[in-house]
């Protein structure tokens, strides 16, 4: 297959408002030996995007600035090491450090998997960076198992409608946060058990009535992404032996509420975690693990991805203004018709 020395990619004139993006031209990524060259036909959008784009988390050295954690399309170029795992025209959806935001881009051959069976390339865009980041944290990290109690936080977020299914799919109860009515309906919908529209003022006592119609004393898992906001309400429901699990801080990084004293009288464990940063090895090990879990759940029905809206590459600054005014339900995914 003829691949093209140049190609369109979203460019940044400079840091700060999405108006600085623009479809501009750069060079089709070089590969390496353990590499696949994919060409993209659709990514998708994350939170983190919007930061990078603002300056505020700066590419990880060595690897292209072009923004995009996530990507679909098909294999145009395999390295000499890939060539036993992939080939030409494998259709796959990819993990990328930076760069997914363009036509063509370089992926290591273990951050690759293939499209499941009956999932669309633009439903692929939107299951690596989402799904693998929950499935990390509630799986991985927080070893969620039946009848656990979960209170996911952003539940209608790309994130959040994974973290909702995944937990359903371990058998767990969940309850979550949302903004809105209608967004806590559709995470009902998606398997909730129990639903918080968190501008309606506190929630505390009403998650701990939840957790108690359970015979709970409070959650096993908390899968938040709010930070300094819910410091002290994630305290209040929390259960003994229960896990805290951060993976971002959409309200501030601080937690001036935070009690020792609490986390050693229930024994919470809180951890802290991403997943961009995560090295080759780990990354492996966790397509592996996703793959052999749930990966079937796709084809099944089981799992869902949650496609809210899509625009074509020319307006992914429109896409970015979504994000940006929390409209999201599910993902975000931008189309590349690519030039004959």
């Amino acid at each position: 297959m003829s691949v093209p020395e140049r190609m369109r990619a979203v460019l940044l004139k400079d840091f700060g408002d999405r108006d600085n993006l623009y479809i501009g031209e750069t060079d089709v990524p070089k590969i390496k030996d353990d590499e696949i060259l994919i060409k993209v036909h659709a990514f998708g959008v994350n939170r983190v995007d919007i930061v990078q784009r603002k300056g505020q988390c700066p590419s990880p050295l060595n690897v292209t600035d072009v923004i995009g954690l996530e990507a679909a399309g098909e294999i145009v170029d395999v390295g000499e090491q890939a060539k036993d795992k992939w080939k030409i025209d494998d259709k796959v959806m990819v993990l990328v450090t930076n760069g997914g935001y363009a036509e063509y881009v370089a992926v290591h051959m273990d951050c690759t998997m293939r499209i499941p069976e009956g999932i669309s390339v633009v439903d692929a865009a939107g299951i690596p960076e989402a799904f693998l980041t929950a499935f990390q944290g509630l799986r991985v990290i927080g070893n969620i198992k039946r009848n656990d109690l979960v209170l996911i936080h952003a539940g209608a977020s790309g994130v959040g409608t994974a973290g909702i299914q995944i937990a359903k799919f371990f058998g767990a109860k969940i309850a979550t946060t949302a903004g809105s009515n209608e967004k806590v309906a559709y995470c009902k919908k998606l398997g909730a058990d129990k639903g918080i529209n968190y501008t309606h003022g506190p929630w505390t006592n009403t998650l701990l009535e939840f957790a108690r119609s359970l015979n709970k004393d409070g959650y096993d898992i908390i899968y938040d992404n709010i930070g300094k906001d819910y410091v002290q309400a994630n305290q209040d429901v929390l259960g003994v032996d229960s896990r805290w699990i951060v993976h971002s801080h959409l309200s501030g990084p601080e937690a001036d509420k935070l009690s020792f004293a609490t986390l050693l009288k229930k024994r919470i464990t809180l951890c802290g975690t991403v997943l961009r940063a995560r090295s080759i090895n780990y990354k492996t090990n966790l397509i592996r693990q996703f793959e052999d879990e749930i990966m079937n759940g796709f084809v099944d029905g089981r799992l869902k991805v949650i496609v809210d809206k899509t625009w074509p590459m020319e307006q992914i600054a429109e896409a970015h203004k979504y994000m940006e005014n929390n409209l999201t339900m599910g993902k975000l995914v931008v189309t590349i018709i690519h030039n004959k």
